[in-house]
C-alpha cells in the first residue's frame, strides 16, 4: 500500500520553511511530495488473491 504526501497536506509553515530552503520550482502542488510504501495486512491480502487465480 502507497500513501502520498502533496503539497497541500503540509502546514503553511512547513510550506515556507520548505521554499525556503529548496526554492519554489512551481511543481509542488502536482507531484507527490513524499510516497510511503506501507507493507502489511493489505500487502498480505492482495499476495493471497494472486496465489488463488
Amino acid at each position: 500500500m502507497e500513501i502520498n504526501f502533496y503539497w497541500d497536506d503540509l502546514t503553511p509553515e512547513k510550506q515556507a520553511e520548505i521554499l525556503e530552503k529548496l526554492g519554489d520550482n512551481g511543481n509542488w502542488d502536482v507531484i507527490p511530495f513524499c510516497t510511503l510504501e506501507i507493507e502489511g495486512v493489505d500487502d498480505e491480502e492482495d499476495e493471497d488473491d494472486e496465489e488463488e487465480e
